[in-house]
Order: C-alpha cells, then structure tokens, then sequence
C-alpha cells in the first residue's frame, strides 16, 4: 500500500515539481547566476527578503507565545477564538491586502497611510502567520503544566521553574514555528506586490522579470537563490528535536469571562483590516462590478474560481492521501512533501513555462499547479493522525482477508475522517485564494477571483478600486464561509 502510494506521489512530482524545478536550476546555474550575483540591486531584494522574514517571525513569535499560554485555560468561546485565530491563514491575498488597505492605505478609514511602508508588510505578515505559529506552540505549551509543577515541587519559584525548565521544552516548538513563519514570509508574493511599494521581495522581482523583461535567466537565478535561502531553513526544520510532551487537559481560569472579553476585544482589533474592507463595500459597485466590461464580469470570475478549485481539489485529494499514506513510517518521504512548500507558485508557473512550452496555456498545468500547492496542506494535517493509528488495526484487517487497500478504506480511513475534514478546509481555503501561478499561468477567459481584483486595482480611479473591494468582499466572506463550515463538520465527525 505504502509502495503504491509513494509511486503515485512521485509520478505527480515528478510531473509538477522536479523535472520544471529542474530546468529553472539548470538555466540559473549558468550566465542567469551570474548576473543575479552581480548586480548590487538584487542583493539588496534577497537582504530585504531575509530581514522581512526574519522580522516576521520575530514578531509573529512574540505575539503567539503569551496567546499560547492564555489558550491553556478553559474559558467561554475558547474554542472559537482558536477558530479565529486560524481564518486570517486561509484568507486570500488579494483580500487581507485590500482589507490593510481600507484601513491604513490612502484612503484608509483610520486617515493613517502606511502604503509601501515596511510596517504595513509587517503588519500583514503577523496577520496572516500567527494562527499557523499557535496552533505549533500551543500543544506544546500544554504540556508544560506537568514539568513546570515538577520544578517547583522540588523548590524553584515560577520564575526559575520557567527559565529553567519551561523555555528548553519550548525551544524547538519556537523555532519550528519560526521557521515556518519564515519560509512564508521570505517567499512572499501577493503581500508585497500589493502593498510594498519599493518593498519589493525576490519573489516579487522574479515576477518582474518575467512579466515586464521576459528575463528568463536572471529570473531563475534569482529562484535558484531563493530555493537555496528556503532549503536551508527547510533543513533545520527538520534537524529540530521534538520533545514528547503530552498536553494535558485546560487549566482553570480565575476570571474566565473577564479572559474571553479580554481576547474578544483583540480579536476585534486583529480583524479590524477585514472589518474596514467590508465597511467599504458599495452596493453600486458590486452592481458594477457583476455586469462590467471594461473588466472581468463577477459572474464569470466568480465561475473560474469554483470551477478550478473542485477540479484541482479532485486531485489533491488522493495526493494528499497517498502522502500521508507513504510518509507515515518513512522520514525520507517526509521530507520530499516538503517540497511544495518550499517552492513559490511563481517558481512553478516558471518551471511550467520553461519545461513544457508545447503545453503553455493548457488547463492541465494551471490544475496541477493549484494541487501541487494545496495537497501539502490537506497532508500535513493528515499525516499526524495517520501516525497515532496503531499498526494492529490494519494487521488486523490483514489477516482476516482483506487486502492492503481495502483494510486502510475500511479500517483506517473512518477514524481518519476528523483529520480529512479539517485538511480539507486548509486545500480548499488556499485553491478559491490561489494567486501567484495563477498570474503566472494566466489567460484571460481563466480569471479567477483574486485575478478579477488584481486587474481592477492595476487601473488608477475611485471605480475600478471600489469593484476591487466589493470582489475581495465577496471572496473574503465565501472563504470564511467555506471555512466554517468544513469546521463545523470536522465537529461533527469527531
């Protein structure tokens, strides 16, 4: 089963990852390097990516560790503030960055613009990563209560007990979501391109080359230098040690409700980018924005989203599966789903273009680029579960007949079916928001949603900008749709 699994895994990656990666390395090795290392300006952009993830995670760390600890305790709402926390990580990019816009851009309802400032990237960055960071730190910060009880059982006070003992068990979860954080924000496209100004990421110079030069070398060897920035923090990712802390159950809280109004009043100061998005919406402009010409019809938009994110979701599924599958006992296959996460959709809509020229502008690559960067997701939640099942079940199942198939359909697959469903919520939420291969791959009766808003904020006037906002509006709130409701039946299952 594991071996079938991992043959079909390959044969995707093989396909939609290693031989397109391939030829990007292959052509940036060579004189496309060399000019990227040569030019003084493109230095500056890798040292601006290094800072802005760095900056990232630092921030984003020092805002999950406290939530982490108040998350301990048992307090109304908890479960959906923990909910909130994880939205802000599947929402569009078009749409957080138009919500910081109505807030702190030039026609910010808060009169401050921060436009093409590096707080406002910053401030983006936390927005989307501190749900992914809690939910690491978290279970880990659960399962200090026993330790930290030990050391000053034995004498320490809270402090000492927590220097001494707490923040060494905390170290690798720090760092793991540090890293993550990192290689988000190190590779980020859609933010940046938006918001940045002259705050320009490599990521967002490689699009420039491509779309404006045509500079395919200089393109990959800046995609070689970044894979190679994004593989060495993969790797000590990896290298961190896991410490086998079992959370245990919420701690009690001395004033629960003065706890839940405490992080209801920041989760509505953390939303306020999307809530000043929705203020802005006019009626008008959504009329204007469903039957427009001079841009891509809502209708029409709307269509291409829902219809590419079904079809690529058909396929992430089984890879998805077949990943978790192969994975489970095998570090190595570990380690290559990694990959996807390591690469940029504007690297694999690169590698699309250079590898398969005879297929350019066929929906066959558009579909594998969204899967390839969605099945990572639904995995990695998959993947955990898949691990705590013990191996009698299926041996089992085994030795009464059944074969290696139909024991992980019959046995295995029902009591992984929590894990499924919030899995998919994450494929689903990132396919419906999929920009950067999106751009990349783009023809124009493909417009997406996150396409539709980029075309209307591309052309200068209060019109277009508004049917910008109306459409983020639209997709904010089927994404948040989409999200509660794959949550809701997660509930249910488990």
């Amino acid at each position: 089963m594991a071996g079938l699994a991992g043959g079909f895994l390959l044969l995707f990656l093989g396909f939609a990852l290693l031989y397109p990666l391939g030829r990007v390395l292959a052509l940036g090795l060579g004189e496309g390097l060399l000019r990227a290392l040569g030019n003084p300006y493109y230095w500056e952009r890798y040292l601006f990516s290094l800072e802005y993830g760095l900056l990232s995670a630092l921030l984003t760390l020092a805002l999950a560790l406290p939530l982490a600890f108040l998350f301990r305790r048992r307090f109304p709402f908890r479960e959906a503030f923990l909910a909130l926390s994880t939205l802000a990580f599947v929402l569009p990019t078009p749409v957080v960055a138009l919500g910081f816009l109505a807030l702190l851009g030039p026609r910010g309802v808060l009169g401050v613009d921060l436009y093409g400032t590096l707080a406002l990237l910053l401030l983006a960055a936390v927005f989307y990563n501190l749900g992914l960071a809690l939910r690491i730190l978290l279970p880990v910060a659960m399962g200090l209560e026993g330790p930290l009880q030990a050391a000053r059982v034995l004498g320490a006070s809270p402090f000492r007990a927590l220097l001494r003992v707490g923040l060494p068990l905390l170290l690798p979860a720090l760092g793991s979501a540090g890293l993550m954080v990192f290689l988000y924000a190190f590779s980020a496209f859609g933010v940046p391109l938006l918001l940045g100004g002259r705050y320009a990421t490599l990521e967002v110079e490689v699009y420039t080359l491509l779309a404006q030069r045509l500079a395919f070398a200089e393109a990959s060897g800046l995609m070689l230098l970044e894979l190679l920035t994004l593989g060495l923090a993969a790797w000590l990712y990896l290298r961190l040690p896991a410490y086998p802390l079992r959370p245990s159950g919420l701690l009690p809280s001395r004033r629960p409700w003065a706890l839940a109004l405490g992080l209801g009043a920041f989760f509505l100061l953390f939303y306020a980018p999307l809530f000043a998005l929705l203020g802005e919406v006019r009626p008008w402009a959504l009329a204007q924005a469903w039957r427009s010409e001079d841009f891509t019809p809502l209708p029409l938009a709307l269509g291409n989203s829902l219809r590419f994110t079904l079809l690529a979701f058909l396929l992430a599924l089984p890879l998805g599966v077949a990943y978790g599958v192969a994975a489970r006992r095998s570090p190595g296959w570990d380690l290559l789903g990694l990959l996807p996460l390591m690469v940029s959709p504007v690297a694999v809509g690169l590698g699309y273009l250079l590898a398969y020229p005879g297929l350019r502008g066929s929906l066959l690559l558009l579909l594998a680029a969204y899967a390839l960067l969605a099945y990572p997701l639904l995995a990695r939640v998959l993947l955990p579960a898949l691990r705590t099942l013990p191996p009698s079940l299926w041996e089992a199942a085994r030795v009464l007949g059944a074969t290696s198939f139909r024991a992980f359909l019959r046995v295995e697959l029902p009591l992984l079916l929590p894990a499924l469903a919030s899995g998919t919520a994450l494929a689903l939420s990132a396919l419906l928001g999929e920009f950067g291969a999106s751009l990349v791959l783009w023809r124009p009766e493909w417009t997406t949603l996150t396409l539709a808003i980029y075309e209307r904020l591309g052309r200068p006037g209060e019109g277009p900008f508004r049917e910008a906002v109306a459409l983020a509006a639209v997709l904010a709130l089927l994404s948040a749709l989409l999200f509660y409701l794959l949550d809701q039946g997660r509930g249910r299952v488990g």
